[in-house]
């Protein structure tokens, strides 16, 4: 798409909140509609920019319920007044917008004359380029977010057709959101425009649990210690109010490096970051279990255990192979010495693929530290094969 086309546009239009309509730079009042009609066609056909739509499927939507009427003519009628309202002077112009062939009708406006167009273009570009060039994807994350007013045609919101697209752009936002409050956090350093940014998207899901993360994050990178401790405990109240669940290890995580820093500046220490997983007790980590377990009933989201075994290694080379994988697993992970010789590693967000890549990257490491992973024994369980995990892990904790 080029984005330099919106400057071409005669006409624009915006879908991304409340409906809007721009012809030679100049709005157009809601007024002008006074057929309800046509100003639905038009927003329908500007949400399908560009392809066809048949004569049936728009009467369908028009006027689905009415046999008696000459609906074809009520067709033409609406058409005809969108034409109008388009290029009131210029019949020519207007043809050459909303177009028909063999009985099917589409908008041609050109690139980036509709918000949602452009809006798409920004969100896939910031995908592309977060991995080589942070500046511009964070550049086209801040343009998606400027477009995206509210959500889809939010004045429609009892419309049945407009659902699924508004779904659709809510879930893009929260996606390029999140992108682009990592890219504050982690590139530019705007640690207060990443916290904004995600209680902006927080307003529109307060159980978006990522940009709870983003947040806090930005917040402690920012020693905002007691906004970071407030909006933790909000967190935990409407979760358990709710759904009874516990906040994931990532989050938990967070807050645990924070109270350890901050108790280490109590007493007179530099504080240090921990690094790799989380570690935690049996009973943590069962409650762990059971939080993510009710977590992916609500949200379908999977995850993965890897137990590893201690086939015969000694008892300090296997102190040291716990040290070793937890300071090589995410922050978010997390493990626990759960049996003298038994080593259990929680995978939250992570489905089968990705628990067996963990454990083939975990036995690499082992095989480079002691040459050989002949003394352990590695146990790979994930949530996608739930009634299997169930069985093991109940086995686990009878040990």
């Amino acid at each position: 798409m080029d984005v330099n086309a919106k400057n071409a546009c005669r006409v624009e239009i915006g879908l991304l909140g409340p409906f809007s309509l721009r012809i030679d730079g100049r709005e157009v009042a809601a007024e002008v509609w006074k057929s309800k009609k046509a100003l639905t066609l038009l927003k329908y056909l500007a949400s399908r920019h560009g392809q066809r739509v048949s004569s049936d499927a728009l009467i369908e939507l028009l006027w689905p319920d009415q046999i008696h009427v000459d609906i074809q003519r009520n067709l033409h009628t609406a058409v005809w007044f969108v034409r109008r309202t388009l290029f009131p002077q210029n019949g020519s112009s207007s043809d050459s917008l909303l177009r028909f062939s063999h009985g099917s009708y589409w908008l041609d406006l050109g690139g980036g004359c509709i918000d949602t167009d452009l809006f798409e273009f920004h969100v896939r570009k910031s995908r592309e380029l977060e991995a080589t060039n942070e500046e511009m994807a964070l550049l086209h994350c801040e343009a998606a977010l400027q477009l995206y007013r509210d959500d889809f045609l939010c004045d429609d919101l009892y419309e049945d057709w407009t659902i699924p697209y508004r779904e659709e752009y809510r879930e893009l936002y929260f996606q390029v959101a999140l992108r682009a409050a990592g890219l504050l956090i982690n590139h530019r350093g705007d640690l207060q425009t990443a916290v904004e940014l995600c209680r902006g998207a927080l307003k529109k899901d307060p159980l978006r649990e990522e940009f709870y993360q983003a947040a806090l994050q930005a917040l402690i990178l920012d020693k905002r210690f007691v906004e970071a401790m407030n909006m933790y405990k909000q967190y935990v109240r409407l979760l358990q109010d709710e759904f009874g669940l516990e906040p994931s290890p990532a989050i938990t995580a967070l807050i645990v490096d924070m109270r350890e820093a901050l108790s280490q500046v109590s007493n007179g220490e530099a504080p240090k970051r921990t690094e790799g997983a989380y570690v935690c007790s049996r009973a943590v980590l069962q409650s762990f279990f059971e939080t993510e377990k009710r977590r992916l009933q609500r949200t379908g989201e999977h995850f993965s255990v890897l137990v590893i075994g201690n086939n015969g290694a000694s008892e300090q080379h296997f102190l040291q192979a716990f040290v070793l994988l937890q300071s090589m697993l995410r922050h978010s992970d997390v493990i626990c010495r759960y049996a003298p010789s038994m080593i259990v590693i929680f995978l939250p967000a992570t489905g089968a693929v990705g628990a067996q890549i963990v454990a083939h990257k975990a036995q690499q490491a082992l095989e480079q530290k002691f040459g050989s992973t002949e003394a352990f024994s590695f146990l790979t369980l994930s949530s996608e094969d739930l009634d299997a995990l169930q069985e093991e892990w109940s086995s686990l904790t009878k040990q």
